[in-house]
């Protein structure tokens, strides 16, 4: 789930910085790249930081 997302991340060192739906990755992402491709309504994109180092 889209708002389990933030604390999912946190248990691997990780901390969401922006999350986006479906609708405006297309707007954002897509479009100005000139693709039309379909997005499915369950696809997020997730920017993240790594907070702790790699093991």
């Amino acid at each position: 789930m889209p708002d389990e997302t933030s604390a999912l991340l946190d248990e691997y060192g990780w901390a969401e910085r922006e999350q986006v739906g479906p609708a405006e990755y297309a707007d954002r992402y897509l479009r100005p790249a000139g693709r039309e491709t379909a997005v499915s309504p369950i696809e997020r994109f997730v920017y993240a930081d790594r907070t702790t180092p790699a093991a």
